[in-house]
């Protein structure tokens, strides 16, 4: 995926700044065209590797190497601190696209694109201030981003073959993750408050019911 490109490159000082833009808008198309594949729950198993690739990348851009979990833990940090619900706004994403088909898709893909754009967004900050950024400086980071990608939401970008091909990958990769890890990972969210006990249930219930099938 779009990441795998930039971990095979070194870049100079001047390079970062565009490369990490470049890099977190496609993250927020592929995610955003998640929410239009007209298959309910793919957001479920498909976001968290687009926003920890995203992640990695850019801190490979600005010269810091850090593993998948460590991008998992940030990813589930900056969570926590703007207040987002990452997998509770996935689920309301699978109701849309259950009760709306087609359509529930097309209204959030523009709050997806947002929510990976400021995560992203503030992922970036930390790195450029070498982890010198404030749970304060994180939150108006995210609250910019996040309004400024709603306002630059392309519809087009998210249909567009390279989103869709991103998703596709990002869908199998979430997929590919074995049950034990994804129940791993959803005791992180709800620990981290990041969901609700209901949630943790209702997806809990999802993976095993995959597992025994």
């Amino acid at each position: 995926m779009f990441w795998k490109h930039v971990l095979n490159r070194n870049y100079s000082p001047n390079e970062r700044d565009s490369a990490a833009a470049d890099l977190i808008e496609k993250c927020g198309y592929a995610a955003a065209a998640l929410t239009i594949v007209p298959i309910p729950g793919t957001e479920i198993v498909a976001v968290m590797p687009i926003h920890v690739g995203m992640v990695v990348g850019l801190g490979h851009i600005y010269g810091q190497e850090i593993t998948k979990q460590s991008a998992t833990d940030m990813v589930l940090r900056i969570g926590a601190t703007v207040g987002l619900s990452l997998v509770g706004s996935r689920l309301a994403t699978t109701a849309a696209k259950v009760l709306l088909p087609g359509l529930g898709g097309l209204l959030a893909a523009p709050l997806m694109f947002a929510s990976t754009y400021a995560i992203g967004s503030v992922a970036r900050a930390y790195f450029e201030s070498e982890g010198n950024l404030t749970e304060d400086e994180m939150k108006d980071v995210y609250k910019r981003a996040s309004a400024e990608a709603k306002s630059n939401f392309d519809p087009q970008k998210a249909k567009s073959e390279e989103a869709k091909q991103a998703a596709t990958e990002a869908a199998q990769t979430g997929a590919s993750e074995s049950p034990e890890e994804r129940l791993v990972q959803l005791k992180k969210l709800l620990d981290q408050g990041l969901i609700e006990q209901s949630e943790y249930d209702q997806t809990k219930a999802k993976i095993l019911e995959k597992l025994s099938s």
